[in-house]
Formats: C-alpha cells, structure tokens, sequence
C-alpha cells in the first residue's frame, strides 16, 4: 500500500513556525471535545486521561506540537480541539492510517449510508488469511470475510475514504480479541462457550464482522468537526531520527518494565500491520513464531529494551531541550521516577512533575500514571 498525505503541505527547514496563536476554548468546550471522542481498544492509550492532561498544558505557550509515540491519536485529537498545530508520529504503519482518518479536517462521504454501502458490499474469499491464520485469531469464516475486506479496502481510490475504512476495520478487529491483542493464538478464549470468564464481551466477540466494522463510522461524524487546525501526519521511522522544530514535544513511549524488556507493539499488532499491507504480508512473517507474527523491526526493539530505552529517551529530550517537552510515563518502571525527574530539573530551567492514579484493564492493582513537563 502506498502511503498517502492527508495534506500537501510538506515539513523541511523552510517551514515558518512563527504563526499567529490560534483561538482560544474553553475548558468546557475541551471537556465536551473529549468526550465525543472515540473509545479505541488499544494497549497504552491515554483516552482516559486527556482531562488530565488538557489541565496540565492548557496554560502553557505553544502552538505547535509533535505527538512523537501517537498510538491511538486520541492526544492529537485532544492538542487538535485546542486550536493547536498538530504533529502526528508513529512507528506503526496500522496507527499512522487511523491518524490519518481521526485526524483529517473533513467527513469523507457525501452521505454515510455510502459507507454502509461499501462495507455491505465486501465479499467472503478464500484467501491469505484464510490459509495462513486458521484457528489462530478468529473463525474461518471471519478469516474468509477479513480477506475480502483487506482486498476492497485496498481497492478504494480515495485516500481518506480508505483510511477511515480501515481504521474502522482495525477498531472490529480489536474488539472481536480476547484482551484486544495478537500476542498469543487464543481464539479458543473466545470459542469456548463452557468456561466462566472474567474478562471480555461475548455479545461484542460474536457480533458480525460486517456490523462491527459500520458501527465504528459513526466515530467520524462528531471529530471530522474539530477544524480549528490542519494537522500532518509524518511517515512512520524511528521517532530518533525527527529533527527539533516544535513549541512542544509530548512523549508516550513503551512502558519498560524493571525486571524486562517491555511488550513488543509490533507483536502485539502485526496482525493490523499485516492488513496493511496485504499483498506483501506474508514476505514479513516470522516463519519461526508460533502466530505467524512479523519480524521485528530494530528501532522498535531497542525503544522497547532495557538496555537502550533510557538513553535513546534521554538523548530524543536533549534534542529537543528548546521546546516544552511532556513525557508521560508510570510508576514502578525503568528507568525510576526519580531518576526522570532529576534529569527533567538538569535539562530544562522549569520542570513539573505530576502523578495520578489509574486502573488498567490488563492490570491487577491501579497504577500510577507520571507526567513530567520542562520548559
């Protein structure tokens, strides 16, 4: 799949950063943004704390911002209601697409029935997935309807259109996993109907693909509204390798757990990555995983590693000690609150350190979540 600008404006050292400072919102007019935005199934997403968040920036002097680790987008969407300029960067291709849709300035549709329509419209094959992911992830009808899907979505000319039709898959996808992931081929904690569990949605895992996939379109109708600034959406690299041009720069990286390595995200997803690129999805399967998973991607692994996250971090915030840098990150990881915190008051004349506590879905106990700001 090629990748497409949702804009045609391009970023290089040319770009004027000095432009006028956008309207101001008011706090309520921000908290009612929030809460119309979409509910992603996604590890790591800051859905729930963007109030948080909102009151900790508000007041600060930016205009310009890099969400340089986006995820899900729901913080570009947040720095988007603000009036703000946004950035959106990730390392995954399946996320920069549904950037792409959540953060596009228009609905794409004349009338939404037309996209009811398109999905209506998908035909069941026996096809890439069928073969390569039986009884791995979903039912072989799901697998044969996922095929059909994967090929009429690659098929539709406009870029937005098709955008919003995957991120909309995606959301389908994740919601019909047991825990939202693809870490383990475990379609049989969905199947077994004989076992009392203490997680998931039965309705929601038996609801049709087809349905699930046009219930997600109705996402677009309130955000594709936030036209208070045009947003771009960078390539997916290495977050190292961006250059230092922004008011703010706000970091959510991987979590690094004090005993490990943290959760591979390309693991964690491959299988959204792979639709993707359907044509070319079985070129990047590791032949050698138990989930038919993809092979791992170097920059990825050293952010999500012990041995090189804390200085590929360190390093990507002494670039950028010129702007207002927020990093969000938890409690009881590598490396410590302490010693994130010393480094924020070396680097930057004025630091913030802010801490609130959260219950995660994957989570015994609440965890509590960091927030760190230099100016």
């Amino acid at each position: 799949m090629t990748f497409d600008y949702l804009t045609s404006e391009t970023i290089n050292d040319a770009t004027d950063w000095s432009i006028q400072q956008p309207r101001e919102f008011s706090d309520a007019e921000i908290e009612l943004a929030i809460s119309k935005f979409p509910r992603t199934r996604y590890y790591g997403s800051k859905r729930r704390l963007l109030s948080w968040i909102y009151h900790a920036v508000k007041d600060l002097p930016f205009n310009t911002v890099l969400d340089g680790f986006g995820g899900t987008a729901s913080v570009s969407l947040l720095f988007k209601a603000m009036g703000k300029e946004v950035y959106y960067h990730d390392a995954l291709l399946s996320n920069t697409i549904s950037a792409q849709a959540l953060l596009a300035d228009e609905f794409p549709f004349s009338n939404i029935n037309d996209a009811y329509h398109f999905i209506e419209s998908i035909k069941p094959e026996n096809g890439f997935i069928a073969e390569t992911f039986a009884n791995m992830y979903y039912t072989d009808e799901e697998n044969q309807w996922l095929d059909g899907a994967a090929k009429a979505i690659h098929a539709v000319e406009n870029p937005h259109q098709r955008s919003v039709y995957f991120y909309c898959l995606f959301q389908a996808c994740l919601k019909k996993r047991p825990f939202n992931l693809f870490h383990r081929a475990n379609l049989n904690l969905r199947t077994n109907k004989d076992v009392k569990r203490s997680f998931g949605n039965f309705s929601t895992w038996e609801r049709t693909f087809q349905d699930s996939t046009k219930a997600n379109i109705i996402d677009f109708q309130f955000i594709s509204s936030l036209n208070n600034q045009n947003s771009k959406i960078l390539q997916p690299s290495d977050i190292s390798s961006l250059e230092a041009k922004y008011d703010l720069v706000y970091l959510d990286p991987p979590y690094i757990a004090k005993s490990r390595s943290s959760e591979d995200y390309l693991q964690r997803y491959h299988f959204l990555e792979g639709l993707c690129i359907y044509e070319e999805w079985g070129d990047k399967i590791n032949t050698a995983s138990k989930n038919n998973s993809f092979n791992s991607t170097p920059h990825l692994e050293n952010w999500q590693s012990k041995k090189h996250f804390k200085s590929l971090l360190f390093e990507f915030i002494l670039k950028n000690r010129e702007s207002i840098v927020v990093l969000s990150y938890i409690s009881d990881a590598y490396p410590t609150e302490d010693e994130i915190y010393k480094f924020f008051k070396q680097t930057f004349k004025k630091s913030i350190f802010l801490k609130k506590q959260l219950s995660h879905a994957l989570a015994k106990n609440k965890k509590t979540e960091l927030l760190f700001i230099g100016l």
